[in-house]
């Protein structure tokens, strides 16, 4: 409410209202709102209050919320893992487009990280593994299915190959 009378909303793209001839219409004080404030229906003093407590610094609107990344653990068997995995498939990893380069590349990270998890195990499950890389391999669109497995294959003996101790 302003002066005591409801307040009205205002459609800018209607028609004015038909008035009165200025003899005949009622004298009312007229408060000046800045355009801002009609803008957002708020009131002036709750905004110069809120812009009180604003540092004039920051950004008025917009709070960054942190991102959902989870950093990925670097341990050097991770990353060998990580090079098996993308060794050979470069050639059909140019041949995609950004999106799915980026699905391509954390889904590869993604099984890269439990792959890690199965090696850490007592019992190696080798079928596990294969079908990790095989999985991780067919996003790559094109490619025989023989030759996917064949090559998942060949990934996962080299996998292996990193927990036997060398003697």
């Amino acid at each position: 409410m302003i002066n005591g009378l409801p307040e009205q909303k205002i459609n800018p793209l209607a028609k004015p209202p038909e008035t009165k001839p200025a003899e005949m219409a009622p004298a009312f004080e007229t408060e000046e709102v800045p355009e801002s404030a009609e803008l957002t229906g708020e009131p002036e003093p709750a905004r110069a209050e809120r812009d009180a407590k604003r540092p004039s610094h920051a950004p008025a609107a917009i709070k960054r919320q942190p991102s959902a990344t989870v950093p990925s653990p670097r341990d050097p068997v991770t990353v060998r893992i990580e090079k098996i995995l993308e060794d050979g498939v470069g050639d059909a990893y140019n041949r995609l487009s950004p999106i799915a380069k980026q699905e391509f590349k954390l889904k590869g990270e993604q099984a890269a990280i439990k792959i890690r998890e199965l090696l850490k195990s007592t019992h190696v499950k080798v079928k596990k593994i294969f079908r990790l890389v095989l999985e991780w391999l067919r996003l790559l669109p094109g490619i025989n299915r023989f030759f996917l497995e064949q090559e998942a294959k060949i990934k996962t003996d080299r996998i292996i190959s990193l927990r036997q101790p060398r003697d």
